[in-house]
């Protein structure tokens, strides 16, 4: 497995895949982060970020998920790779170290987006109030799994599909209903598609009062149950998606 590691890592030296990576991670925090926030923003900032961040990340987690699986995949489909590949080492040892290379880029951008996020607040904007350790520690796991899951989808898509355009086309529609998801009361939204868990898991709801500009914080009961739900959706995707390709005929 760790030959396949590094095999991947040499294939994909060129295409600047982690420094997209960082350069799109830089991008959400620039966005979650920028401008001058109000006095009660500042106050209640914690709060803010808990509620603030599931809405970036329904657009920017699943958009960095498409393009890094997508790229990963055109790779192998190009000049009959992946023909030669299956011919060399067994194709299930070659999905899966794929996928872990890819979620480990993934993870990456997760992790510094978590932390640029508490650096933040704790020595820029100086939120009021305590920091939040357990409610930050559910946020990053309330993160990963939506993102992991749509990433094991993703890849699913791109190294079964040699059409380049179906994968993106899958997370272009993925994104739609993500964002539909977190306005529109539709269970089938919420809980049917990986994309709507990032709202489906989240810690805080929020009222905005238009008189007074003022935004008032409120916890919403932890969704065990939402977690267990698209944790077990990645692990039939990732199942599924193993088994298709290890069938497909290349």
């Amino acid at each position: 497995m760790i030959a396949l590691w590094k095999a991947e890592y040499r294939k994909t030296r060129g295409r600047y895949l982690l420094l997209f990576v960082l350069g799109m991670t830089a991008m959400i925090l620039i966005w979650a982060l920028h401008g001058k926030l109000s006095e009660d923003a500042v106050e209640k900032g914690w709060f803010m970020l808990l509620y603030q961040m599931p809405i970036i990340n329904v657009l920017a987690l699943p958009m960095m998920a498409m393009l890094v699986s997508a790229r990963l995949g055109d790779l192998e489909h190009k000049n009959g790779m992946l023909r030669h590949l299956c011919c060399i080492t067994e194709r299930g040892r070659f999905y899966d170290a794929k996928l872990l290379y890819g979620l480990g880029l993934i993870l990456i951008g997760v992790l510094l987006e978590w932390l640029g996020i508490i650096a933040d607040g704790m020595f820029r904007h100086h939120f009021g109030g305590s920091f939040l350790p357990k409610e930050y520690l559910l946020l990053l796991l309330f993160t990963i799994a939506p993102t992991f899951t749509i990433y094991a989808l993703q890849h699913a898509v791109a190294l079964c599909c040699a059409k380049p355009a179906v994968p993106y086309a899958v997370g272009i529609i993925g994104e739609f209903i993500g964002l539909l998801s977190m306005f529109l009361p539709y269970v089938w939204l919420i809980h049917g598609t990986p994309w709507g868990y990032y709202g489906a898991l989240m810690l805080i709801r929020s009222e905005y009062d238009r008189a007074t500009r003022i935004s008032t914080y409120f916890y919403r009961d932890i969704n065990w149950g939402g977690f267990a739900a698209v944790t077990v959706m990645g692990i039939v995707i990732y199942i599924t998606g193993r088994v298709a390709f290890c069938r497909k005929e290349i």
